[in-house]
């Protein structure tokens, strides 16, 4: 039997550590317009004809929230045909001199297709009194849950009201 010496097994080891390191894997071309992250959540931002998966948690993620607006929100509930209703604990920018003050909780609807305003996200206080409503400008959806992964809002009744990117936290 052939054995092998010391200068053979160094080179024998050298090239093992080669094999599958030929660099980057050879990635499909991403759709056209699709946001460039290199993840299987990328997709085109749609119109909300649908507000099938909406129930979960999201976060702001641009621009930054102004004093009073939404920082981030869990929504739980029904998802029926035409609109989807529950309970919400979100958390708004304030300045809090205890921990917790800035949540609030109470319920929630939606409707994808309002005829006044289009989609709309509306919140109330535990009382039913509305505290806000917010238009559902475009949303974004995993290709693989079918889930929104993005949400882009503008604060209804304010002429100063900018769009507000929420994205969402976990499946």
């Amino acid at each position: 039997m052939y054995s092998f010496g010391r200068p053979a097994l160094g080179l024998l080891a050298a090239l093992s550590l080669l094999v599958g390191c030929g660099g980057q894997e050879p990635q499909p071309p991403a759709p056209e317009g699709a946001e460039a992250t290199g993840t299987t959540e990328s997709a085109l931002y749609e119109s909300p004809d649908s507000l099938s998966g909406l129930l979960g948690s999201y976060t702001r993620y641009w621009p930054p929230a102004a004093l009073g607006e939404i920082t981030s929100m869990t929504l739980s509930g029904t998802e029926y045909v035409d609109h989807v209703e529950g309970t919400y604990v979100r958390t708004v920018s304030s300045l809090c001199p205890i921990m917790g003050c800035n949540t609030e909780t109470g319920s929630f609807w939606a409707l994808p297709n309002n005829p006044a305003v289009g989609a709309v996200i509306s919140f109330s206080d535990p009382l039913g009194e509305q505290r806000d409503y917010y238009a559902i400008v475009e949303l974004q959806r995993s290709a693989f849950t079918g889930k929104i992964t993005h949400l882009v809002l503008v604060k209804g009744g304010s002429s100063t009201a900018l769009p507000f990117t929420m994205t969402r936290v976990g499946l």
